[in-house]
């Protein structure tokens, strides 16, 4: 079907004439600005802005602007403010911020950003096809324009491993089924590197639909080099977004890739990247993206333009910094045409900043609609009525009542030699480790001395039953239990703590609220982030996720010392059985550099 706001209206081109011509007045007329364009990395001053409809029709000197003004015109007196295109981020899990659409689109738009290509690959996982259209339906009368990745990799592993419980499958007959709705702009990141570079059909099959419906295919190439980048490279995936050293980064450029330059809330490449921006003149493959960024991050630092800011610290020319988060992605996008740029003919989205050596945005105008004027919303948003099973994801069945998350070996005392998941907080690798834990009355105990503390994955999707139980060292968790159902990819429940009352009382609430996050200590809840939609997003407005957000943030810091972002998003990956070296599923133990599943126990020593 295409993106909407691409397609030739002949009443809207021909309004648009007319009032570029002076036939007819404006609907807007933004004046005495100074007008930043990336495209030719110039600074036009004292201009006026002409909008009639959604659209640009005429960039005019201030002294020339009467001419296109009637009593319905309304006038913005720019007061000597730069203007710059509305801010572009070319890949974004909208689901990591916490946030529904229409939460996530009030506070992009508050910083500037007007343009988003969203791939939702984490709803995909929850939900399967039908979590792919219910963004595509949620975006289309928002103000923020939501472009819709297909995700090419639901779910992460191969269902014939059986490592874990995957509730749904996109293959190339579903990518097909999704290439034809509207709004549909690309195939998301190919993560499976693997099939790729050894030619799996399954893949390339994917590969080619995208090609036949002209979707632009968004890599995933962590460290890849070589003669294995070539391959890579050579299928068609021409992006990505895992770059994090220099060389790395300039590899990817010299092969003919986009390089993506992510700063999120957790993974930030901008400082080490930036050294290419700084090297080179112009790097015409390259654009910022924020990839994850969470709710507390967007209130208090922003979005696409703390990228930018960002950028400007490191040393780089602020015009530049703006190209690389405007017209570069519209490039990308091959939708210079519309957005990425303030010209004749372009879509009005138009950001005012009193600087631009810190780029500070107090009013936004997105699809020539005032949205924010001085920091102040003016435009309301439309609700949308999420459908039962959206919301009702949280499916444990037996578990509910029935869940032991102490390991046991039969009824004996002694001690086990036992598969330890060593993590560091901040990263996302583990390593494999093997230690000596006390068995009582069969039960393998946690240790808090060594800060060894138990951790289960169960089904959530659809009642099975099916979970196991392990050991997590290195978390430095100090309360009693934590249990979220953002577990990548798959977002089963995962719960960690140190005794099982506090990890039942967790996984109870879980199921209460239908997904979140909750934390508890002696048989209490003192901290939840609800997240009903999906497991994965509020349906709250997001100031008062963001007010949930910071109580859990400020409790375990003041009570226990903890960053909660750290081990949150570090208890996130522990059940992704595609990053090296171990992780837990509702399978058991994985050894991800050979696929398969490993016993938790490696020997049992009698008292």
């Amino acid at each position: 079907m295409g993106v909407f706001f691409t397609r030739y209206n002949i009443e809207e081109r021909s309004r648009l004439i007319e009032v570029a011509s002076g036939k007819l007045p404006a609907d807007i007329v933004i004046t005495n600005v100074h007008i930043i364009l990336p495209h030719t990395e110039e600074i036009l001053e004292k201009h006026s802005i002409v909008v009639k409809d959604r659209r640009i029709a005429g960039i005019v000197e201030d002294e020339l602007v009467s001419k296109h003004i009637s009593e319905e015109t309304l006038i913005i007196d720019g007061s000597n403010d730069y203007v710059l295109p509305g801010f572009i981020d070319l890949h974004v899990h909208i689901e990591s911020s916490l946030l529904d659409l229409i939460g996530f689109s009030k506070i992009a738009l508050k910083h500037g950003t007007t343009t988003v290509v969203a791939d939702p690959h984490e709803i995909a996982n929850v939900l399967g096809v039908s979590g792919v259209e219910l963004f595509v339906k949620a975006s289309l009368n928002l103000p923020l324009k939501i472009l819709i990745d297909i995700p090419s990799c639901v779910p992460a592993t191969d269902p014939a491993l059986r490592l874990e419980t995957t509730p749904h499958v996109i293959s190339d007959k579903e990518i097909e089924q999704l290439a034809c709705l509207d709004n549909i702009i690309g195939l998301g990141e190919v993560m499976d590197f693997l099939s790729v570079i050894n030619s799996s059909d399954k893949v390339l099959r994917k590969l080619k639909i995208a090609s036949e419906k002209r979707l632009i295919v968004n890599g995933h190439a962590p460290l890849l080099t070589g003669r294995m980048l070539d391959a890579y490279v050579s299928a068609g995936i021409l992006s990505d977004h895992e770059s994090t050293s220099y060389h790395e980064a300039l590899e990817k450029l010299r092969k003919g890739m986009w390089l993506y330059i992510r700063e999120g809330s957790a993974w930030r490449d901008l400082a080490e990247l930036s050294k290419i921006l700084l090297e080179k003149s112009n790097c015409e493959l390259c654009a910022f993206v924020s990839d994850d960024v969470n709710v507390y991050d967007l209130f208090t630092q922003g979005h696409v333009d703390r990228i930018v800011n960002l950028a400007i610290e490191y040393g780089l020319d602020p015009i530049k910094a703006i190209k690389y988060a405007t017209f570069n992605p519209a490039i990308r996008l091959h939708m210079e045409d519309h957005i990425g740029l303030l010209a004749p003919g372009r879509i009005a989205d138009i950001v005012f900043s009193k600087n631009i050596k810190e780029i500070k945005p107090h009013t936004v105008i997105s699809n020539g609609d005032v949205i924010y004027y001085k920091g102040e919303l003016k435009k309301s948003f439309p609700r949308y009525y999420y459908p039962e099973e959206a919301l009702n994801t949280v499916k444990l069945g037996p578990l509910l009542e029935n869940f032991s998350f102490t390991p046991r070996i039969g009824e004996i005392n002694g001690t086990a030699l036992v598969n330890i998941i060593n993590v560091q907080p901040g990263s996302a690798l583990t390593k494999r480790t093997v230690e000596e834990l006390v068995v009582e009355d069969g039960e393998i105990r946690c240790d808090p001395s060594r800060d060894i503390m138990y951790v289960a994955v169960a089904d959530r999707h659809s009642g099975t039953g099916s979970f196991s139980t392990g050991f997590i060292k290195g978390l430095g968790f100090k309360a009693g239990a934590i249990a979220q159902t953002i577990a990548h990819d798959t977002h089963n429940l995962i719960v960690s703590g140190w005794n099982q009352q506090d990890m039942q009382v967790a996984v109870k609430e879980i199921a209460r609220i239908q997904g979140g996050i909750v934390v508890v200590a002696e048989r209490q809840v003192i901290a939840e982030i609800p997240l009903r939609l999906a497991g994965l997003m509020s349906i709250e407005e997001p100031e008062e996720v963001f007010k949930k957000y910071v109580n859990m943030v400020e409790v375990l810091h003041e009570k226990y010392g903890l960053n909660f972002e750290s081990y949150f998003m570090t208890l996130a990956l522990i059940s992704l059985p595609v990053i090296p070296e171990v992780r837990i599923t509702d399978k058991g133990l994985v050894d991800v550099s050979k696929g398969r599943l490993i016993s938790l126990v490696e020997d049992v020593f009698k008292a």
